[in-house]
Protein backbone atom coordinates (compact mmCIF):
# COMPACT_ATOMS: atom_id res chain seq x y z
CA UNK A 1 0.00 0.00 0.00
CA UNK A 2 1.32 3.42 -0.93
CA UNK A 3 2.27 5.77 1.87
CA UNK A 4 0.56 9.16 1.70
CA UNK A 5 3.57 11.09 0.47
CA UNK A 6 5.08 8.29 -1.59
CA UNK A 7 2.47 7.59 -4.17
CA UNK A 8 4.72 6.33 -6.95
CA UNK A 9 5.46 2.60 -6.90
CA UNK A 10 9.00 1.42 -7.43
CA UNK A 11 9.76 1.13 -11.10
CA UNK A 12 12.44 -0.45 -13.24
CA UNK A 13 15.48 1.16 -14.83
CA UNK A 14 14.86 4.78 -15.69
CA UNK A 15 17.80 5.50 -18.00
CA UNK A 16 20.76 7.76 -17.32
CA UNK A 17 21.35 9.34 -13.91
CA UNK A 18 19.26 12.38 -13.07
CA UNK A 19 20.99 15.72 -13.25
CA UNK A 20 20.91 18.70 -10.95
CA UNK A 21 18.13 20.30 -12.98
CA UNK A 22 15.79 17.42 -12.30
CA UNK A 23 16.65 17.44 -8.62
CA UNK A 24 16.12 21.19 -8.54
CA UNK A 25 12.68 20.77 -10.08
CA UNK A 26 11.78 18.13 -7.51
CA UNK A 27 13.00 20.25 -4.61
CA UNK A 28 11.16 23.29 -5.96
CA UNK A 29 7.79 21.61 -5.36
CA UNK A 30 8.30 22.06 -1.61
CA UNK A 31 7.01 25.60 -1.25
CA UNK A 32 7.35 25.25 2.51
CA UNK A 33 11.08 24.91 3.11
CA UNK A 34 10.31 23.23 6.43
CA UNK A 35 8.29 20.46 4.76
CA UNK A 36 11.31 18.20 5.30
CA UNK A 37 10.03 17.65 8.85
CA UNK A 38 6.85 16.15 7.44
CA UNK A 39 8.78 13.92 5.04
CA UNK A 40 11.22 12.65 7.66
CA UNK A 41 8.43 12.02 10.15
CA UNK A 42 6.57 10.07 7.46
CA UNK A 43 9.69 7.99 6.74
CA UNK A 44 9.99 7.27 10.45
CA UNK A 45 6.36 6.13 10.65
CA UNK A 46 6.86 4.00 7.53
CA UNK A 47 9.85 2.43 9.26
CA UNK A 48 7.69 1.38 12.20
CA UNK A 49 9.18 3.71 14.78
CA UNK A 50 7.23 3.71 18.07
CA UNK A 51 8.24 7.31 18.71
CA UNK A 52 10.01 10.20 16.99
CA UNK A 53 12.33 12.85 18.38
CA UNK A 54 12.95 16.17 16.66
CA UNK A 55 15.81 18.23 18.04
CA UNK A 56 17.37 21.61 17.27
CA UNK A 57 20.67 22.76 18.70
CA UNK A 58 22.98 25.61 17.81
CA UNK A 59 26.59 24.92 16.83
CA UNK A 60 28.45 28.16 17.49
CA UNK A 61 31.68 26.92 15.92
CA UNK A 62 29.93 26.01 12.68
CA UNK A 63 27.63 29.04 12.79
CA UNK A 64 24.72 26.73 12.13
CA UNK A 65 21.67 25.08 13.60
CA UNK A 66 21.64 21.32 13.54
CA UNK A 67 18.13 19.97 12.96
CA UNK A 68 17.77 16.27 13.78
CA UNK A 69 14.91 13.86 13.26
CA UNK A 70 15.52 10.61 15.13
CA UNK A 71 13.47 7.42 15.00
CA UNK A 72 13.62 3.91 16.39
CA UNK A 73 12.35 2.18 13.28
CA UNK A 74 13.79 -0.68 11.21
CA UNK A 75 16.65 1.40 9.82
CA UNK A 76 18.11 1.02 6.31
CA UNK A 77 20.77 -1.14 4.72
CA UNK A 78 22.88 -0.10 1.76
CA UNK A 79 20.42 -1.42 -0.80
CA UNK A 80 17.59 0.66 0.66
CA UNK A 81 19.82 3.72 0.87
CA UNK A 82 21.04 3.60 -2.70
CA UNK A 83 18.03 2.17 -4.49
CA UNK A 84 15.24 3.90 -2.59
CA UNK A 85 16.30 6.85 -0.46
CA UNK A 86 19.00 8.42 -2.61
CA UNK A 87 17.82 7.65 -6.12
CA UNK A 88 17.63 11.32 -7.17
CA UNK A 89 21.20 12.12 -6.15
CA UNK A 90 24.64 11.29 -7.59
CA UNK A 91 26.84 8.78 -5.83
CA UNK A 92 30.55 9.46 -5.62
CA UNK A 93 30.99 5.73 -6.10
CA UNK A 94 30.80 3.90 -9.41
CA UNK A 95 27.18 2.87 -8.98
CA UNK A 96 24.56 5.09 -10.61
CA UNK A 97 21.07 4.94 -9.04
CA UNK A 98 18.47 4.28 -11.72
CA UNK A 99 15.38 3.41 -9.73
CA UNK A 100 12.76 5.79 -8.45
CA UNK A 101 11.43 4.39 -5.18
CA UNK A 102 8.98 5.56 -2.59
CA UNK A 103 11.56 7.45 -0.53
CA UNK A 104 13.51 9.56 -3.02
CA UNK A 105 11.08 12.32 -3.98
CA UNK A 106 10.08 13.04 -0.40
CA UNK A 107 13.59 12.83 0.94
CA UNK A 108 14.72 15.48 -1.55
CA UNK A 109 12.84 17.97 0.67
CA UNK A 110 15.91 18.02 2.94
CA UNK A 111 17.53 20.28 0.33
CA UNK A 112 14.70 22.86 0.40
CA UNK A 113 16.12 24.85 3.39
CA UNK A 114 19.59 24.85 1.70
CA UNK A 115 21.67 22.92 4.25
CA UNK A 116 25.46 22.80 4.06
CA UNK A 117 25.37 19.11 4.74
CA UNK A 118 22.85 16.35 5.40
CA UNK A 119 24.06 13.48 7.55
CA UNK A 120 22.16 10.22 7.82
CA UNK A 121 22.98 7.75 10.59
CA UNK A 122 21.09 4.49 10.19
CA UNK A 123 21.33 1.10 11.88
CA UNK A 124 19.80 -2.10 10.57
CA UNK A 125 20.61 -5.67 11.45
CA UNK A 126 23.44 -4.64 13.74
CA UNK A 127 25.26 -2.56 11.13
CA UNK A 128 25.59 1.23 11.17
CA UNK A 129 25.84 3.21 7.93
CA UNK A 130 26.55 6.91 7.62
CA UNK A 131 25.64 9.00 4.59
CA UNK A 132 26.91 12.50 3.79
CA UNK A 133 24.78 14.36 1.24
CA UNK A 134 26.38 17.60 0.08
CA UNK A 135 25.13 20.69 -1.68
CA UNK A 136 26.59 19.56 -5.01
CA UNK A 137 23.98 16.76 -4.90
CA UNK A 138 26.63 14.10 -4.33
CA UNK A 139 26.59 11.60 -1.50
CA UNK A 140 29.01 9.18 0.13
CA UNK A 141 28.19 6.14 2.25
CA UNK A 142 30.47 5.14 5.12
CA UNK A 143 30.48 1.96 7.14
CA UNK A 144 30.09 2.92 10.79
CA UNK A 145 30.71 -0.54 12.23
CA UNK A 146 28.59 -2.60 14.57
CA UNK A 147 25.57 -1.20 16.46
CA UNK A 148 22.84 -2.69 18.61
CA UNK A 149 19.75 -0.53 18.19
CA UNK A 150 17.95 -0.11 14.89
CA UNK A 151 16.80 3.32 13.80
CA UNK A 152 17.66 6.36 11.73
CA UNK A 153 18.76 9.90 12.50
CA UNK A 154 18.76 12.56 9.78
CA UNK A 155 20.67 15.74 10.59
CA UNK A 156 20.63 18.98 8.58
CA UNK A 157 23.35 21.56 9.10
CA UNK A 158 21.65 24.89 8.42
CA UNK A 159 23.77 28.07 8.36
CA UNK A 160 22.23 30.54 10.81
CA UNK A 161 23.12 33.49 13.00
CA UNK A 162 22.72 33.05 16.73
CA UNK A 163 20.00 35.70 16.99
CA UNK A 164 17.85 33.86 14.45
CA UNK A 165 17.74 30.55 16.33
CA UNK A 166 14.74 31.29 18.55
CA UNK A 167 12.60 32.35 15.59
CA UNK A 168 13.64 29.28 13.61
CA UNK A 169 12.73 27.08 16.57
CA UNK A 170 9.28 28.63 16.69
CA UNK A 171 8.84 28.17 12.95
CA UNK A 172 9.94 24.55 13.24
CA UNK A 173 7.45 23.90 16.04
CA UNK A 174 4.66 25.46 14.00
CA UNK A 175 5.60 23.47 10.89
CA UNK A 176 5.59 20.22 12.83
CA UNK A 177 2.26 21.12 14.39
CA UNK A 178 0.80 21.94 11.00
CA UNK A 179 1.94 18.82 9.20
CA UNK A 180 2.23 16.23 11.96
CA UNK A 181 -0.14 17.22 14.78
CA UNK A 182 -2.25 14.09 14.43
CA UNK A 183 0.59 11.64 13.90
CA UNK A 184 -0.12 8.11 15.05
CA UNK A 185 3.12 7.92 17.06
CA UNK A 186 4.42 10.29 19.77
CA UNK A 187 6.57 13.18 18.50
CA UNK A 188 8.69 15.20 20.93
CA UNK A 189 10.25 18.49 19.79
CA UNK A 190 13.08 20.11 21.72
CA UNK A 191 15.23 23.11 20.87
CA UNK A 192 18.13 24.85 22.58
CA UNK A 193 19.49 28.32 21.98
CA UNK A 194 23.06 29.56 21.43
CA UNK A 195 23.86 29.34 25.14
CA UNK A 196 22.27 25.94 25.55
CA UNK A 197 19.14 27.46 27.07
CA UNK A 198 15.90 25.56 26.38
CA UNK A 199 13.68 27.20 23.76
CA UNK A 200 11.12 24.48 23.12
CA UNK A 201 10.13 21.20 24.73
CA UNK A 202 6.69 20.16 23.50
CA UNK A 203 4.70 17.15 22.46
CA UNK A 204 3.55 17.65 18.86
CA UNK A 205 1.06 14.84 18.36
CA UNK A 206 -2.48 15.06 19.67
CA UNK A 207 -5.75 13.23 18.99
CA UNK A 208 -7.70 13.96 15.85
CA UNK A 209 -10.13 16.75 16.66
CA UNK A 210 -11.54 20.09 15.55
CA UNK A 211 -10.21 23.05 17.52
CA UNK A 212 -12.97 25.48 18.44
CA UNK A 213 -15.85 23.30 17.23
CA UNK A 214 -19.20 23.96 18.88
CA UNK A 215 -20.06 20.28 18.58
CA UNK A 216 -18.37 17.34 16.92
CA UNK A 217 -19.03 13.67 16.27
CA UNK A 218 -16.81 10.77 15.27
CA UNK A 219 -17.27 7.73 13.11
CA UNK A 220 -15.47 4.87 11.42
CA UNK A 221 -16.13 3.40 7.98
CA UNK A 222 -17.68 -0.03 7.68
CA UNK A 223 -14.32 -1.55 6.70
CA UNK A 224 -12.65 0.07 9.71
CA UNK A 225 -9.97 1.85 7.69
CA UNK A 226 -11.28 5.40 7.52
CA UNK A 227 -12.14 7.48 10.57
CA UNK A 228 -13.54 10.98 10.67
CA UNK A 229 -14.45 13.76 13.03
CA UNK A 230 -17.17 16.12 11.79
CA UNK A 231 -18.22 19.27 13.57
CA UNK A 232 -19.96 22.59 13.48
CA UNK A 233 -17.81 25.68 13.78
CA UNK A 234 -18.94 29.17 14.88
CA UNK A 235 -20.72 30.80 11.96
CA UNK A 236 -20.76 27.42 10.17
CA UNK A 237 -17.28 28.10 8.82
CA UNK A 238 -16.37 25.19 6.52
CA UNK A 239 -13.10 23.29 6.85
CA UNK A 240 -11.78 20.13 5.22
CA UNK A 241 -8.71 18.25 6.41
CA UNK A 242 -7.34 15.03 4.92
CA UNK A 243 -4.82 12.96 6.84
CA UNK A 244 -2.96 9.71 6.38
CA UNK A 245 -1.74 8.15 9.62
CA UNK A 246 -2.04 11.58 11.16
CA UNK A 247 0.03 13.47 8.61
CA UNK A 248 -1.76 16.25 6.83
CA UNK A 249 -2.27 15.89 3.08
CA UNK A 250 -4.49 18.91 2.56
CA UNK A 251 -6.55 21.28 4.67
CA UNK A 252 -8.42 24.48 4.09
CA UNK A 253 -11.78 26.28 4.24
CA UNK A 254 -13.50 24.10 1.65
CA UNK A 255 -17.22 23.29 1.79
CA UNK A 256 -16.82 19.73 0.53
CA UNK A 257 -19.61 18.39 2.75
CA UNK A 258 -21.74 21.49 3.24
CA UNK A 259 -21.06 24.17 5.83
CA UNK A 260 -19.42 21.81 8.29
CA UNK A 261 -15.84 21.17 9.38
CA UNK A 262 -14.23 17.77 9.21
CA UNK A 263 -11.01 15.85 9.43
CA UNK A 264 -10.80 12.45 7.87
CA UNK A 265 -8.01 9.95 8.33
CA UNK A 266 -7.48 7.07 5.91
CA UNK A 267 -4.29 5.18 5.00
CA UNK A 268 -5.58 4.92 1.43
CA UNK A 269 -5.51 8.68 0.89
CA UNK A 270 -2.53 10.04 -1.00
CA UNK A 271 -0.95 13.18 -2.40
CA UNK A 272 -1.16 14.32 -5.98
CA UNK A 273 2.09 14.32 -7.92
CA UNK A 274 2.42 18.05 -7.30
CA UNK A 275 2.20 17.27 -3.57
CA UNK A 276 -0.13 20.21 -2.93
CA UNK A 277 -3.45 18.38 -2.84
CA UNK A 278 -5.07 15.10 -1.92
CA UNK A 279 -5.76 12.69 -4.76
CA UNK A 280 -9.41 12.85 -5.83
CA UNK A 281 -9.77 9.11 -6.29
CA UNK A 282 -11.98 6.31 -4.98
CA UNK A 283 -10.42 6.59 -1.51
CA UNK A 284 -11.21 10.30 -1.50
CA UNK A 285 -14.85 9.65 -2.42
CA UNK A 286 -15.18 6.94 0.23
CA UNK A 287 -13.81 9.32 2.85
CA UNK A 288 -16.23 12.07 1.81
CA UNK A 289 -19.08 9.56 1.92
CA UNK A 290 -18.28 8.82 5.57
CA UNK A 291 -18.11 12.54 6.34
CA UNK A 292 -21.43 13.28 4.67
CA UNK A 293 -23.13 10.41 6.46
CA UNK A 294 -21.90 11.71 9.82
CA UNK A 295 -22.91 15.30 8.97
CA UNK A 296 -26.41 14.30 7.92
CA UNK A 297 -27.16 12.04 10.87
CA UNK A 298 -24.92 11.91 13.94
CA UNK A 299 -23.96 15.59 13.79
CA UNK A 300 -27.59 16.68 13.51
CA UNK A 301 -28.54 14.61 16.55
CA UNK A 302 -25.58 15.84 18.58
CA UNK A 303 -26.10 19.48 17.58
CA UNK A 304 -29.79 19.32 18.47
CA UNK A 305 -28.95 17.87 21.87
CA UNK A 306 -26.32 20.56 22.48
CA UNK A 307 -28.75 23.29 21.41
CA UNK A 308 -31.37 22.04 23.86
CA UNK A 309 -28.82 21.83 26.67
CA UNK A 310 -27.43 25.31 26.00
CA UNK A 311 -30.96 26.72 25.90
CA UNK A 312 -31.35 25.67 29.53
CA UNK A 313 -28.95 28.33 30.77
CA UNK A 314 -25.96 29.13 28.53
CA UNK A 315 -27.21 31.96 26.34
CA UNK A 316 -23.91 32.70 24.60
CA UNK A 317 -23.37 29.07 23.60
CA UNK A 318 -26.99 28.70 22.55
CA UNK A 319 -26.69 31.73 20.29
CA UNK A 320 -23.48 30.42 18.68
CA UNK A 321 -25.08 27.02 18.08
CA UNK A 322 -28.32 28.47 16.75
CA UNK A 323 -26.54 30.82 14.36
CA UNK A 324 -24.24 28.06 13.11
CA UNK A 325 -27.11 25.61 12.64
CA UNK A 326 -29.09 28.24 10.79
CA UNK A 327 -26.16 29.05 8.48
CA UNK A 328 -25.26 25.40 7.91
CA UNK A 329 -28.87 24.46 7.10
CA UNK A 330 -28.49 21.16 8.93
CA UNK A 331 -31.74 19.16 8.65
CA UNK A 332 -32.97 19.39 12.24
CA UNK A 333 -36.52 18.32 12.93
CA UNK A 334 -38.94 21.16 13.80
CA UNK A 335 -39.12 20.13 17.46
CA UNK A 336 -35.31 20.22 17.74
CA UNK A 337 -35.14 24.00 17.31
CA UNK A 338 -35.21 24.80 21.02
CA UNK A 339 -35.02 28.35 22.38
CA UNK A 340 -34.55 29.77 25.90
CA UNK A 341 -37.53 31.13 27.78
CA UNK A 342 -37.55 34.68 29.10
CA UNK A 343 -38.99 33.39 32.40
CA UNK A 344 -39.13 29.70 33.37
CA UNK A 345 -42.47 27.95 33.12
CA UNK A 346 -42.45 25.64 36.09
CA UNK A 347 -39.22 23.68 35.79
CA UNK A 348 -38.85 24.41 32.09
CA UNK A 349 -36.32 27.04 31.01
CA UNK A 350 -36.55 26.39 27.26
CA UNK A 351 -39.17 25.56 24.68
CA UNK A 352 -39.42 24.13 21.18
CA UNK A 353 -41.70 26.61 19.36
CA UNK A 354 -42.96 23.79 17.14
CA UNK A 355 -44.48 22.17 20.23
CA UNK A 356 -46.44 25.29 21.27
CA UNK A 357 -50.08 24.47 20.45
CA UNK A 358 -50.90 27.69 18.62
CA UNK A 359 -49.55 29.49 15.58
CA UNK A 360 -48.29 32.52 17.48
CA UNK A 361 -45.47 32.05 19.96
CA UNK A 362 -44.93 34.90 22.37
CA UNK A 363 -41.45 36.36 22.70
CA UNK A 364 -39.85 39.19 24.62
CA UNK A 365 -36.40 40.78 24.88
CA UNK A 366 -36.98 41.69 28.55
CA UNK A 367 -38.70 40.42 31.65
CA UNK A 368 -41.87 42.34 32.46
CA UNK A 369 -45.00 41.88 34.57
CA UNK A 370 -46.77 40.64 31.44
CA UNK A 371 -44.07 38.05 30.70
CA UNK A 372 -43.91 36.92 34.32
CA UNK A 373 -47.68 36.58 34.50
CA UNK A 374 -47.78 34.55 31.29
CA UNK A 375 -45.12 32.20 32.66
CA UNK A 376 -47.02 31.83 35.93
CA UNK A 377 -50.04 30.90 33.88
CA UNK A 378 -48.09 28.23 32.00
CA UNK A 379 -47.73 30.29 28.82
CA UNK A 380 -44.13 30.18 27.43
CA UNK A 381 -42.43 33.39 26.30
CA UNK A 382 -39.28 32.94 24.22
CA UNK A 383 -36.26 35.08 25.09
CA UNK A 384 -36.13 37.13 21.90
CA UNK A 385 -32.51 38.27 22.23
CA UNK A 386 -31.02 35.38 24.22
CA UNK A 387 -27.24 35.48 24.13
CA UNK A 388 -27.42 38.59 21.95
CA UNK A 389 -28.99 36.81 18.98
CA UNK A 390 -30.56 39.01 16.29
CA UNK A 391 -34.35 38.87 16.77
CA UNK A 392 -34.99 38.74 13.04
CA UNK A 393 -32.77 35.67 12.65
CA UNK A 394 -34.71 33.91 15.38
CA UNK A 395 -38.06 34.91 13.91
CA UNK A 396 -37.10 33.81 10.42
CA UNK A 397 -35.78 30.41 11.47
CA UNK A 398 -38.79 29.69 13.70
CA UNK A 399 -41.14 30.61 10.86
CA UNK A 400 -39.24 28.51 8.31
CA UNK A 401 -38.52 25.42 10.38
CA UNK A 402 -41.23 25.39 13.05
CA UNK A 403 -44.23 26.84 11.18
CA UNK A 404 -44.74 29.29 14.01
CA UNK A 405 -44.73 33.08 14.22
CA UNK A 406 -42.73 34.75 16.98
CA UNK A 407 -44.70 37.76 18.21
CA UNK A 408 -43.36 40.24 20.72
CA UNK A 409 -45.71 39.93 23.67
CA UNK A 410 -45.50 43.53 24.85
CA UNK A 411 -46.59 44.79 21.43
CA UNK A 412 -49.50 42.40 21.03
CA UNK A 413 -50.82 41.58 24.49
CA UNK A 414 -52.12 43.40 27.54
CA UNK A 415 -52.14 41.95 31.01
CA UNK A 416 -55.31 42.81 32.93
CA UNK A 417 -55.10 42.59 36.71
CA UNK A 418 -58.47 43.32 38.28
CA UNK A 419 -58.32 45.76 41.20
CA UNK A 420 -60.66 44.86 44.07
CA UNK A 421 -63.00 47.90 44.32
CA UNK A 422 -63.39 49.80 47.56
CA UNK A 423 -66.76 51.03 48.81
CA UNK A 424 -66.05 54.40 47.19
CA UNK A 425 -65.09 52.64 43.95
CA UNK A 426 -68.46 50.87 43.84
CA UNK A 427 -70.17 54.27 44.11
CA UNK A 428 -68.40 56.16 41.38
CA UNK A 429 -68.15 53.14 39.01
CA UNK A 430 -71.92 52.62 39.30
CA UNK A 431 -72.52 56.29 38.55
CA UNK A 432 -70.10 56.06 35.60
CA UNK A 433 -72.30 53.31 34.13
CA UNK A 434 -75.40 55.45 34.56
CA UNK A 435 -73.80 58.49 32.90
CA UNK A 436 -72.61 56.44 29.94
CA UNK A 437 -76.11 54.96 29.59
CA UNK A 438 -77.62 58.43 29.53
CA UNK A 439 -75.26 59.74 26.89
CA UNK A 440 -74.31 56.71 24.74
CA UNK A 441 -74.57 53.01 25.63
CA UNK A 442 -73.69 51.24 28.83
CA UNK A 443 -70.85 48.69 28.48
CA UNK A 444 -71.56 45.10 29.42
CA UNK A 445 -69.55 45.67 32.58
CA UNK A 446 -67.09 48.18 33.99
CA UNK A 447 -63.95 46.76 35.62
CA UNK A 448 -61.26 48.70 37.45
CA UNK A 449 -57.90 47.12 36.57
CA UNK A 450 -54.18 47.63 36.23
CA UNK A 451 -52.91 47.21 32.67
CA UNK A 452 -49.44 46.09 31.56
CA UNK A 453 -48.13 45.53 28.08
CA UNK A 454 -49.45 46.94 24.82
CA UNK A 455 -52.23 49.06 26.40
CA UNK A 456 -50.47 49.91 29.64
CA UNK A 457 -50.76 53.67 29.07
CA UNK A 458 -54.39 53.98 27.97
CA UNK A 459 -57.13 55.34 30.23
CA UNK A 460 -59.72 52.79 29.20
CA UNK A 461 -60.04 49.91 26.74
CA UNK A 462 -62.32 47.04 25.92
CA UNK A 463 -61.42 43.54 27.02
CA UNK A 464 -63.19 41.59 29.70
CA UNK A 465 -62.48 38.07 30.88
CA UNK A 466 -64.89 36.76 28.23
CA UNK A 467 -62.64 38.25 25.51
CA UNK A 468 -59.37 36.98 27.02
CA UNK A 469 -56.66 35.37 24.90
CA UNK A 470 -55.34 33.67 28.03
CA UNK A 471 -57.10 33.43 31.41
CA UNK A 472 -54.41 33.18 34.08
CA UNK A 473 -56.43 33.06 37.33
CA UNK A 474 -59.52 34.56 38.92
CA UNK A 475 -58.08 38.11 38.89
CA UNK A 476 -55.82 38.12 35.83
CA UNK A 477 -56.28 37.57 32.13
CA UNK A 478 -54.53 38.59 28.93
CA UNK A 479 -56.18 40.33 26.00
CA UNK A 480 -54.90 40.85 22.48
CA UNK A 481 -55.29 43.63 19.95
CA UNK A 482 -58.51 42.24 18.54
CA UNK A 483 -60.20 42.59 21.95
CA UNK A 484 -58.91 46.10 22.65
CA UNK A 485 -60.02 47.43 19.26
CA UNK A 486 -63.68 46.81 20.04
CA UNK A 487 -65.80 49.78 21.09
CA UNK A 488 -67.28 49.26 24.58
CA UNK A 489 -69.91 51.92 23.77
CA UNK A 490 -70.97 50.33 20.48
CA UNK A 491 -74.60 49.71 19.52
CA UNK A 492 -74.38 46.04 18.56
CA UNK A 493 -72.00 44.10 20.75
CA UNK A 494 -70.91 45.80 23.94
CA UNK A 495 -67.74 44.39 25.51
CA UNK A 496 -66.55 45.02 29.02
CA UNK A 497 -64.99 48.42 29.67
CA UNK A 498 -61.65 48.31 31.49
CA UNK A 499 -60.74 51.41 33.46
CA UNK A 500 -57.00 51.61 34.00
CA UNK A 501 -56.29 52.36 37.64
CA UNK A 502 -52.84 53.83 36.99
CA UNK A 503 -53.34 57.05 34.94
CA UNK A 504 -53.38 60.26 37.05
CA UNK A 505 -56.95 61.03 35.96
CA UNK A 506 -58.26 57.79 37.46
CA UNK A 507 -56.03 58.07 40.53
CA UNK A 508 -57.47 61.55 41.13
CA UNK A 509 -61.04 60.39 40.49
CA UNK A 510 -60.70 57.61 43.06
CA UNK A 511 -59.51 60.10 45.68
CA UNK A 512 -62.37 62.48 44.84
CA UNK A 513 -64.91 59.67 44.98
CA UNK A 514 -64.70 59.53 48.78
CA UNK A 515 -66.53 62.87 49.00
CA UNK A 516 -67.84 63.44 45.46
CA UNK A 517 -68.60 60.17 43.60
CA UNK A 518 -70.74 61.88 40.96
CA UNK A 519 -68.05 64.43 40.14
CA UNK A 520 -65.46 61.65 39.95
CA UNK A 521 -67.67 59.58 37.64
CA UNK A 522 -68.44 62.58 35.42
CA UNK A 523 -64.73 63.35 35.06
CA UNK A 524 -63.95 59.78 33.92
CA UNK A 525 -67.09 59.58 31.75
CA UNK A 526 -66.04 62.59 29.72
CA UNK A 527 -62.62 60.99 29.13
CA UNK A 528 -64.23 57.66 28.14
CA UNK A 529 -66.58 59.35 25.66
CA UNK A 530 -63.76 61.32 24.15
CA UNK A 531 -61.48 58.25 23.84
CA UNK A 532 -64.15 56.22 22.07
CA UNK A 533 -65.33 58.96 19.73
CA UNK A 534 -68.62 59.77 21.40
CA UNK A 535 -68.00 63.25 22.80
CA UNK A 536 -69.57 65.82 20.48
CA UNK A 537 -71.41 69.01 21.56
CA UNK A 538 -74.70 67.20 22.08
CA UNK A 539 -73.08 64.43 24.12
CA UNK A 540 -71.23 67.00 26.21
CA UNK A 541 -74.54 68.76 26.98
CA UNK A 542 -76.22 65.46 27.79
CA UNK A 543 -73.40 64.47 30.10
CA UNK A 544 -73.65 67.77 31.96
CA UNK A 545 -77.42 67.36 32.34
CA UNK A 546 -77.09 63.78 33.56
CA UNK A 547 -74.42 64.78 36.04
CA UNK A 548 -76.54 67.62 37.45
CA UNK A 549 -79.55 65.34 37.73
CA UNK A 550 -77.52 63.00 39.92
CA UNK A 551 -76.29 65.88 41.98
CA UNK A 552 -79.95 66.87 42.56
CA UNK A 553 -79.88 70.32 40.98
CA UNK A 554 -79.93 72.32 37.79
CA UNK A 555 -77.55 74.93 36.40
Amino acid sequence: MDAPYRSAPRGGDAGPPRDAGIVGDVVAQFADTLAFYRELVQNAIDAGSPEIEVELRFDAEAGAVRALVRDRGEGMDQDVLENQLLVLFRSTKDRDPTKIGKFGIGFSSVLAPRPRLVVIQTVRGGRRLTVHLTTDLAYRIFDGGRATRDGTTVELELPMAADAVADFARQSRDALARWCRHATVPIRFTARGPGGEPLEDVRIDRPLGLDGALVEVRGVSSDGQASAVVGLMPGAAPYAGFFNRGLMLREGPEALAGQVAFKVQDPRLGHTLSRDDVRRDAAFERALGLVRELAGQALCRAAAAELATAAQGDGARWRALFEALDAAELPLRPEEWVAPLRVPVGDDTAVAPARVPYAEVWASPVTSPLVTALAEGGIPVVALTAGGIAPELLRTRVARSCRRMLVEASAALTLVTEVPPTVADHGWLGTLGELLTAVARRPRAIVLAELDGARADVLTTAGGRDAARHVLDERRWVIDGAATRRNPLGWLWRPTLLVNARPPLVVGARRRAAHDPVGAASLVARAVLQRHGKLDDDASEELLTATLDRLGGAP
